[in-house]
Order: structure tokens, then sequence, then C-alpha cells
């Protein structure tokens, strides 16, 4: 299990073998310090008592831990905030692999949303990237007044005895000038109020560092989201994945253009069109993301963000989506700040 491979390696850089240099707990370069000095033990101490982290101190192995006096701190030169690809993009299937609806086969998928009466009420998805960050859509972001909630590692919304999720407050979002008129940069990173720990059921999706300029035109990508499944129904309680056609940009744009909206809706390359009748994102979807399977790295890659449609599920009038390679160098930038 995950959390025992965690331990032996916390176990091992501490160790050191008299050497100041050892492995961190996020694999990367480091050297031993004190407990409060490392930012990747702290935040594993933090959430000893959630249940899917527990079962890690509840061992011989796990109090020992406790009690050893340094840890080993990632290096400033070797701190990066992205997980690396071993860590990224790929699910623990709890049944067949093709089942696209199976709980854990998204473990990057995050529902957002408020607060009211004591209970979660999901608005939109994301995307989890880093330990502390997910990608949303701006529109999103923007609507809240109050908190923003977000759980990680859900199956079923309404369920109270899932011990694998984790519910966290938002600190901040930011996006880089988002056009409520035009849609335009209809993209945001919420940061979360602490890092949390990978497991089989979270963690995160990978970027696509790859395919900065792809358009994945006449590629099959899944979308996956708690919206409605048909116009006047109701948001689903169960994360739902529906394969859909990448479409030309061009010709969805002419579909758009032939559309009365309060503002004329112009696509630019940093946009991607998806769907149609045989499938589609609906309202509720906004914000959740568009994967991309790679064969040959056997990986999950966010290609496109839910952004806004006409209707759903026309055939005419695809989803339209925010195109993550158009802004790498966006969430490249904002991520290194935050370190």
């Amino acid at each position: 299990m995950l959390w025992l491979g965690t331990i032996l390696l916390l176990i091992y850089t501490v160790n050191g073998q008299g050497d100041s240099r050892c492995v961190s707990l996020g694999g990367s370069d480091g050297n031993c310090g004190s407990q409060d000095e490392c930012s990747s033990y702290l935040s594993l101490i933090e959430q000893k008592n959630e249940p899917s982290v527990k079962p890690l101190f509840n061992t011989t192995l796990g109090d020992e831990l406790l009690n050893y006096v340094s840890r080993c701190c990632e290096s400033a030169s070797s701190k990066s905030v992205f997980p690396t690809e071993e860590e990224c993009g790929f699910s623990e299937p709890s049944g067949p692999a093709n089942d696209l609806q199976r709980r854990g086969a998204w473990p990057w998928f995050a529902a957002i949303g408020t607060r009211a009466e004591g209970r979660f009420q999901a608005l939109c998805g994301g995307s989890l990237i880093t330990r502390r960050h997910v990608l949303t859509v701006a529109h999103c972001a923007q609507f809240f007044k109050d908190t923003i909630y977000v759980r990680l590692g859900d199956y079923h919304l309404t369920s109270t005895d899932e011990a694998n999720h984790i519910e966290l407050v938002a600190l901040n979002h930011t996006d880089p000038g988002y056009n409520i008129a035009t849609h335009r940069d209809d993209i945001s990173i919420i940061t979360l109020e602490r890092d949390v720990v990978f497991s089989d059921y979270i963690r995160p999706v990978c970027l696509p560092f790859n395919y900065r300029s792809e358009d994945f035109l006449d590629k099959r990508l899944a979308v996956v989201g708690y919206g409605i499944t048909i116009l006047g129904g109701k948001p689903s309680e169960l994360p739902i994945a529906a394969v859909l056609n990448v479409v030309d940009l061009g010709t969805c744009q002419r579909n758009y253009m032939q559309v009365e909206l309060p503002h004329r809706i112009i696509l630019t390359d940093s946009q991607m069109c998806a769907g149609g009748s045989s499938g589609d994102s609906c309202t509720g979807d906004s914000g959740g993301p568009l994967n991309y399977y790679d064969i040959n790295t056997r990986r999950f890659y966010i290609a496109g963000i839910v952004s806004f449609g006409y209707r759903c599920g026309l055939a005419d009038f695809p989803g339209v989506y925010t195109r993550v390679g158009a802004y790498l160098h966006w969430i490249e930038n904002t991520l290194n700040n935050s370190i």
C-alpha cells in the first residue's frame, strides 16, 4: 500500500548513514534538518489522524518515525512544486480498467463547492495538479463570495461513510485575467490550506508539458464531472465520465456564430471544442478535466477544462474547453512563485 512505501522512504531518509545528504519525502535531494524545518514531514504529521493516513502511524515503524530527532528536508535547489511523472496521471483500479465510472478512476478530480446547513454542495469541478493546487475555471472560482471548499478522494457526494476523502478550505485563487464577456482566459489555480498526501484515491493529473501546442483533433478524450445528465435534471451524486471526440475549432466557431448570445463568441487557439449529441459536458461540470490518455506513458494528461457551451448534447454545438497547453507558462510561473 502507498502509506507503507511512504514510511519506508521516511525511515531511509532520516537514517542518513552519517551523511547530511538524503532523499526527501518528495523524492528529491535534500539535507538532514530538524522536524520543524521539513515542510513535507510536517504536512504528513498534520494529517496523521485522517482515515487515509492514520494506518501509517499505527505501526512500530510509524511510532519510531515520530521519535526521530531529524528529518530529510528538500534543499532549495531541488525543491519543485510539480509532481513527478511517477506520481501523476494514473489510477489504481477497484474494478475493470475500462470502467470509467468506477471508484478511484479519477483520483485527481476535485469537487469544488460551498457548505449550507452543514452539508457540502458541489458547484463545479477541478483537478489536483500538485500537493496543494487545484486547476479549475475562473468563472467558477470568481463565483464564490464566501469560503470555497474543495473535496478530494470523494466518490458519492452524499455518503458519510467514505474513509478516503478529505475536505479542505481554499486559501486563495488566481487567474490570468479572465474576461466574463468573451470567456477568454477561463482558467484559475486554487491554493489549498495545506498539502495533501497522495494515495490510491488522491493523486494529481499530469500537466501536458509534451503537448503544449497539441489540438488533440479527432482524438477521444474523457470528461468527468458531477453535472446534470439531461437538461432540467438534477446534478449527479456520483462522478460521471463521458468519452468525447475533439471537434475542429474552425467548425466549432462557425456554428457558434449562428447562435444569438449576449456576447459574440470568438474562439482562439487557447480553447478547444469537444463533444456533441453522442456525449457532452453540461451544467455543473464547469472546471472539470478533459483527460487525454497516452498509451505510451500510460498516464492521463489534462488537455482541457470545461468552460462553457450552448445548451447540452447538441450535435452542432460541442462544449468549449480551455486548452491547458496554452497556459503552461502561466501555470509554471504562478506555481514556481508560490514556493
